[in-house]
């Protein structure tokens, strides 16, 4: 298969994917049950709450992006530091492709950040390839940390509670090697020339300190999302637990960014319906109130990051389709944008 075959399917596989889990999905699906849930609905709180929490999202997000730029990238290329006036519109943008795919959006983040900041993209993806890994670690700490709080959210799905427990102990382990390989003060000479691969240096900078800072900055962002679900729920008459959530959630984030369907319609759907059970507690059939509040939380979500994007996505995409050798004009920045 060539390449450009390649990248057709890698486009395609998400709207497949979405046609058939969807289907499956509506097929399956209590339509009587659906409805009901949907006019019992608290709509004033759910719109408020995607809202607020969408908003709150995008600039944490951004903002944690800053930081990550001059943690890693910041004693290379250009002097000025990327501040938050030109990478919250870069942010925004993201969320067009993040509708389609994860692992677009990041590319996306990664060019644009590389030009930006005048290194190579190889560098620039390493960068945000360490925020993405940075998120890995952070969920499963939380996950982990879930466990011991609530050990009987997965106990009745022992394949599952396996899963968990391998993926947390290959994270962790991964973390401690990029840790000792990469980021300690270790001198040897194969280590040394690893560190200076262009997509393996924004992670060595980072150091250990530094890591862990940014374990923190990350959890604060899953934070936000599960405080917003939980006011979903809550819009919904359900009742989430919060230790539950505490590993519910990372299980769904993981999920979510596998490229089956567009934005985990019907993959994550099909999880929260066995991990959201015991939240409906006033005698409705659980499926049927899970799946109307997952359906308007995914769409309400990618609503919301629309409306965010709109502003910012002509001026993004304006300089995605420059040349490298071409200044560089954003729409959506002031001059004052170099020294944010």
């Amino acid at each position: 298969m060539t390449l450009p075959a390649r990248r057709s399917w890698r486009t395609l596989l998400p709207l497949i994917g979405t046609v058939v889990l969807v289907g499956w999905f509506v097929h399956s699906m209590d339509r009587a049950g659906f409805v009901h849930a949907l006019q019992l609905c608290d709509v004033p709180m759910l719109v408020g709450g995607l809202a607020v929490a969408g908003l709150i999202a995008w600039l944490y997000d951004s903002w944690t992006l800053t930081w990550l730029v001059h943690a890693t990238l910041g004693h290379r290329g250009r002097p000025e530091p990327v501040g938050l006036r030109e990478l919250a519109p870069v942010k925004a943008a993201s969320y067009v492709l993040n509708i389609a795919n994860y692992h677009a959006a990041t590319l996306g983040i990664a060019w644009v950040i590389a030009r930006r900041k005048q290194v190579p993209f190889l560098e620039g993806a390493g960068a945000v390839a360490a925020l993405s890994w940075i998120d890995l670690v952070a969920v499963t700490t939380m996950a982990t940390i879930g466990l011991q709080i609530a050990p009987d959210v997965v106990g009745g799905a022992p394949a599952l509670q396996g899963w968990l427990q391998r993926v947390a102990l290959v994270v962790f382990a991964v973390a401690l090697a990029s840790l000792l390989v990469l980021q300690s003060p270790l001198r040897w000479g194969p280590l040394e020339r690893m560190r200076q691969w262009s997509v393996l240096r924004p992670l060595a900078a980072l150091g250990p300190a530094r890591m862990l800072q940014g374990i923190g900055l990350r959890f604060g962002i899953v934070m936000i999302y599960l405080a917003s679900s939980m006011w979903v729920m809550h819009a919904f008459g359900m009742r989430p637990d919060f230790g539950r959530m505490l590993v519910a959630l990372p299980v769904l984030t993981i999920v979510g960014t596998i490229p089956l369907s567009v934005s985990g319609l019907g993959t994550t759907q099909w999880v929260m319906r066995t991990l959201y059970a015991p939240f409906v507690v006033d005698g409705r059939a659980p499926t049927a109130v899970i799946d109307a509040m997952s359906t308007v939380q995914i769409v309400g979500f990618i609503l919301v990051r629309l409306l965010i994007a709109a502003p910012f996505l002509r001026g993004v995409l304006a300089e995605l389709r420059q040349r490298p050798d071409e200044p560089r004009h954003v729409a959506s920045e002031t001059p004052q944008t170099s020294r944010s």
